[in-house]
């Protein structure tokens, strides 16, 4: 089984989570799709040579890729602007999840979850909008937001999908009956601790 590094997606990042794959020196990059209770990971058929592309590791786990690339902005109708700049995108190496539980225990379970002050209750299988979002979501035929366990290969994840689409995988490192361990954040801290809730 290779390796699976998965692409660690900022607020700015839209489309499908994706992983990659090292094979000797090549990079090659997968969609993630959803199935029943797993993801599948589909070939993009595209891939780099790891040589050819500006890197480090910031950690054994953690690799951050720095590609040149072009900011354009649009001022007004006629005018506009071109800016070079590197992008920093970061990929997050997959571990098993550590767990003496059931995937149906662990979605039975709530956890508090606080990173870097942005707070909110893990709770499995239940839309997370207020209840005036919902209202809008039902007459729209929409599903809302929602936190789903999934699954790839060994690896838990808090998969956060936005009406029907998959939007963010978070891995789930460790879990039992007192607390849930995440990584993969876009910034320090990588890693948190979520105590449950009674």
């Amino acid at each position: 089984m290779k390796e699976n590094w998965l692409f660690i997606k900022t607020p700015d990042h839209y489309g499908n989570p994706e992983i990659i794959q090292f094979t000797e020196d090549n990079i090659d990059y997968f969609n993630v799709e959803k199935s029943e209770g797993t993801f599948l990971i589909k070939n993009e058929n595209r891939n780099e040579k790891l040589t050819e592309i500006d890197h480090k590791f910031i950690n054994p786990n953690r690799i951050r890729f720095f590609k040149k690339g072009k900011i354009y902005r649009v001022l007004s109708e006629e005018k506009s602007t071109t800016e070079d700049c590197i992008f920093e995108d970061d990929y997050e190496k997959l571990n098993a999840t550590e767990t003496e539980l059931t995937e149906s225990e662990i979605q039975n379970l709530k956890f508090e979850f606080n990173w870097n002050g942005e707070k909110m209750n893990v709770r499995f299988n239940e839309v997370l909008d207020s209840p005036i979002i919902q209202e809008i979501n039902k007459r729209l035929n929409k599903e809302g937001s929602r936190i789903i366990l999934g699954k790839l290969n060994e690896t838990l994840f808090l998969s956060l999908y936005t009406d029907i689409y998959l939007d963010k995988l978070i891995p789930i490192k460790y879990v039992d009956r007192e607390k849930m361990i995440l990584y993969g954040f876009p910034k320090e801290p990588y890693e948190i601790n979520c105590p449950i809730i009674e």
